[in-house]
């Protein structure tokens, strides 16, 4: 009997000391957080799966590829877009999403609820075996591997409303400009190559606010540079005009979308809104055109306009109020007027008055000064 309790105890201790059989977890808990395309990763680093990644900058026309996985939804960074051609006109437009859309794991397949075609559409397998990689495959070859994307911290910067506009390029880039707040409210101003040509305005829902302004943030704003450009010519350029209270604190100007992937990815989310948001048009003073390519000159020094700023400045105007009051010129207005009714604009920063090719004049009244409010002397440049 003793030989016996004896066995069972040894059997007993060693089940015990045996290793227990490490839990499966799902896949659906390994694809958790966002992800990057593993060519585009911040740093340098090697698994323990002998993957190697390295970091170099995006070139133009190819945005880096990020996906978010949040519980059954998902993000992908870059837009969904679809193309459509006009079989009448041969005219090609598009339509996308940004935002979340829902997604299934069936085993290690993904299929994603594509919201411009209104269906569920297999996309790929998932092979998370490696660590911290996700290997997306078709027909059992990768075509794409992702990294954890580097979580930055917020940026001291702060701001409550941000301008974006677009210039145009040699061909038929869109040229347009959009204002959002921290509110959700929005301002659109098609000028050529869009959908929607004129002013509209519209209003995001705080979900879908905190979406955009949260691809806004992501920028850093505070760390990245004022300019950027590429080496070709004849492209667009985007400038982004950030803004706290009403004041300007940084603006960016992007040629030919040379910026940071970040930059890139809120390009994407923002630019395209008029396609995803109903608008509404809007009455606007026709007497004075966007306020484009233009520069305050004050001696023998310039102040030169972002479009994005001199949309800021546009849409002051249509606020502005109209005196007879008379000033001293410390600025004249040029450029950007010249297929305009205007001859020319003379200001001290918050009366402007607008001489027309007919010989009317109208001096207008935006109730501050413009100039000292969201400039330094120093943004004057000297000509050489």
């Amino acid at each position: 009997m003793k030989s016996i309790t004896y066995c069972i105890f040894i059997s007993l201790l060693l089940y015990n000391c045996t290793p227990k059989k490490q839990q499966q977890i799902p896949l659906q808990t390994k694809i958790q957080g966002s992800w990057i395309d593993a060519r585009y990763a911040e740093t340098e680093q090697s698994t323990d799966t002998g993957l190697i990644i390295k970091t170099y900058n995006s070139s133009p026309f190819q945005i880096p590829i990020g996906i978010n996985f949040q519980k059954n939804k998902l993000e992908y960074f870059k837009q969904f877009i679809e193309y459509k051609l006009d079989t009448i006109t041969r005219k090609r437009s598009y339509d996308t999403f940004v935002g979340f859309v829902p997604y299934q794991l069936k085993a290690d397949s993904l299929f994603i609820q594509h919201p411009l075609k209104d269906k569920l559409l297999f996309k790929c397998t998932i092979d998370a075996s490696k660590k911290d990689t996700l290997l997306l495959k078709k027909k059992d070859t990768t075509y794409l591997t992702l990294v954890p994307l580097v979580k930055k911290p917020k940026d001291s910067l702060q701001f409550d409303q941000v301008v974006l506009s677009r210039s145009g390029c040699f061909g038929s880039c869109p040229i347009m400009n959009i204002s959002i707040q921290r509110d959700g409210r929005l301002v659109y101003y098609g000028e050529k190559f869009t959908d929607h040509i004129g002013v509209f305005q519209g209003k995001l829902s705080p979900e879908f606010t905190n979406y955009i302004f949260k691809k806004l943030e992501d920028i850093q704003i505070s760390k990245v540079d004022e300019y950027y450009s590429v080496g070709h010519t004849d492209d667009e350029t985007i400038s982004s005009t950030f803004l706290k209270n009403g004041n300007i604190v940084k603006t960016i100007s992007d040629y030919g979308q040379a910026g940071t992937k970040e930059m890139l990815w809120a390009y994407c989310a923002t630019l395209n809104l008029d396609k995803q948001i109903k608008l509404s048009s809007i009455p606007f003073n026709t007497k004075v055109p966007i306020l484009d390519r233009v520069y305050f000159e004050k001696g023998t020094k310039r102040l030169f306009l972002e479009k994005s700023e001199g949309f800021l400045l546009w849409q002051a105007f249509q606020n502005a109020t109209i005196t007879p009051a008379n000033f001293e010129k410390k600025y004249t207005f040029h450029g950007g007027y010249f297929r305009s009714s205007i001859k020319k604009i003379e200001s001290d920063g918050q009366l402007y008055k607008v001489y027309l090719k007919d010989g009317h004049m109208t001096t207008y009244d935006l109730g501050y000064n413009f100039i000292e409010k969201n400039f330094t002397e120093t943004d004057f440049k000297k000509l050489e």
